[in-house]
């Protein structure tokens, strides 16, 4: 149900922008933990209003990624130092830093090819509401089953301007937001 709500408060915004919870204002998004439950996990995220954010309408999203070790694996500067072993083939590899530590050595982490991440890259997602993900493709949550052991986070963006991406990478225009790692055995 909560779901179909998310789904009914994204189409809302794209009727209602650019007026109300929509317009570009200052925002911030909030990485949550990973959530552990018997058959799965699964992560979640905010999008707030907040003065110290970015000018957003509210789009954007997260993924859940992975690390062998609690602090990420090898050494990086930019996404593209980060390798995939071959059984993260079709994955993603990001170098992730310490909050506030933008200046500084990031780890690789992975997000593992398949339903990790949840993105709304043209649909604003509604303020103070707990975005539970990964979803099926009729709006449930979907936890992800039989998770690699390992360490896992989630890792959120919030696009900027109107036409960015957080896929783009030499945009300044983001804001990044990584929860904490959680151990799964």
């Amino acid at each position: 149900m909560k779901a179909l709500l998310t789904t009914a408060a994204l189409l809302a915004c794209l009727i209602a922008v650019p007026q109300g919870a929509c317009a570009q204002t200052r925002k911030q998004i909030v990485a949550g933990e990973v959530a552990v439950m018997h058959d799965g996990i699964s992560g979640s995220f905010e999008v707030r209003e907040a003065s110290s954010g970015i000018a957003s309408t509210g789009t954007g999203g997260a993924c859940l990624v992975f690390s062998e070790q609690s602090d990420g694996r090898s050494d990086c500067k930019t996404d593209s130092d980060c390798t995939l072993d071959p059984p993260f083939a079709g994955g993603y590899a990001y170098c992730l830093r310490q909050a506030g530590d933008s200046a500084k050595q990031g780890k690789c982490w992975v997000r593992p090819s398949g339903n990790y991440c949840l993105r709304s890259p043209t649909v604003p997602y509604p303020l103070d509401t707990k975005i539970a993900f990964p979803v099926a493709a009729a709006g449930n949550l979907e936890p992800v089953s039989k998770p690699l052991p390992g360490w896992w986070r989630v890792h959120a963006c919030l696009n900027g301007k109107v036409n960015s991406t957080c896929g783009d990478v030499a945009n300044p225009d983001k804001l990044i937001s990584d929860g904490p790692p959680t151990r799964i055995p």
